[in-house]
């Protein structure tokens, strides 16, 4: 099973209203671009990790760290080796060395490690929200609750259609690792620099099947005389409900702790 597709089980997320969940999204990325406190983004994981685990979603979530481990690696190492030019931004924590190499003036501390992982914890969870979104909300659901909202069905339709074309590029890519890694290309069992550099490389192929689908998907549109203009009803009504409430609570209680802890435990970074 694809680890972006939707995921069709009886939890929680699944049974929350898609305009709940969409909210839930736009509120966590807005949150985790704003805090830079570790321990209020430690907060913010075990909260996100309980909604995991009583939700039956753990497995896909692992996979998902699975896939962006190179990426979480790299943003680690790039705050990491930027601080090493700079003197720490906060006093109090060790200094491992301070001197010069190959002329460069280094300053390796403590400090370097904290930045590293709160920024890379950051992206983690930013993305975390949105798959959370995606494999517990389908295509139809989102365009149906965003036109609960008054939204035009013409906006609904292209935001629905980018939580459905996200799986889809990722599946291609898949596709194009799997094709050179036949060719001779290692993908996996080589460095995280190597991987880096085999990344950028995929990205050119990448780009041009992308451009390709996305003009598949406009064909398709005029084919079938997609009209945005005709007033459409739905087989299927979406509603609030209690779970709906208890769930926006409980986010609430959460964004406000990781609120508090990052005015009581700020660490510039």
């Amino acid at each position: 099973m694809d680890y972006l597709q939707y995921v069709d089980k009886d939890s929680l997320l699944h049974r929350l209203d898609p305009r709940t969940k969409f909210c839930f999204f736009l509120a966590m990325a807005i949150l985790t671009s704003v805090v830079k406190s570790g321990a209020a983004l430690a907060f913010l994981f075990l909260f996100f990790l309980g909604i995991w685990i009583s939700c039956g979603i753990l497995p896909e979530m692992k996979k998902l760290f699975g896939q962006l481990k190179v990426l979480l690696i790299f943003i680690f190492l790039l705050w990491f080796v930027l601080g090493l030019f700079e003197r720490p931004a906060v006093e109090g924590g060790p200094i491992f060395f301070e001197g010069q190499v190959l002329g460069l003036n280094l300053c390796f501390d403590w400090y370097d490690f904290y930045k590293g992982i709160v920024y890379a914890l950051r992206i983690y969870l930013m993305i975390a929200s949105f798959f959370m979104v995606l494999i517990t909300t389908n295509f139809s659901e989102i365009i149906l609750g965003l036109c609960k909202w008054r939204m035009p069905y013409s906006v609904s339709f292209a935001v629905g259609l980018v939580f459905q074309i996200i799986p889809i590029i990722i599946t291609e890519l898949k596709a194009i690792m799997e094709a050179q890694s036949s060719r001779g290309l290692e993908i996996e069992q080589c460095s995280a620099a190597t991987k880096i550099k085999n990344y950028i490389i995929f990205s050119i192929p990448l780009l041009f099947r992308v451009i390709g689908k996305g003009h598949a998907i406009s064909l398709a549109m005029h084919f079938y005389k997609l009209n945005f203009g005709v007033k459409r009803s739905s087989y299927k009504t979406i509603k609030a409900s209690k779970y709906d409430a208890w769930f926006l609570l409980a986010s609430a209680a959460a964004i406000a702790g990781t609120i508090v802890l990052s005015i009581f435990f700020y660490i510039p970074v």
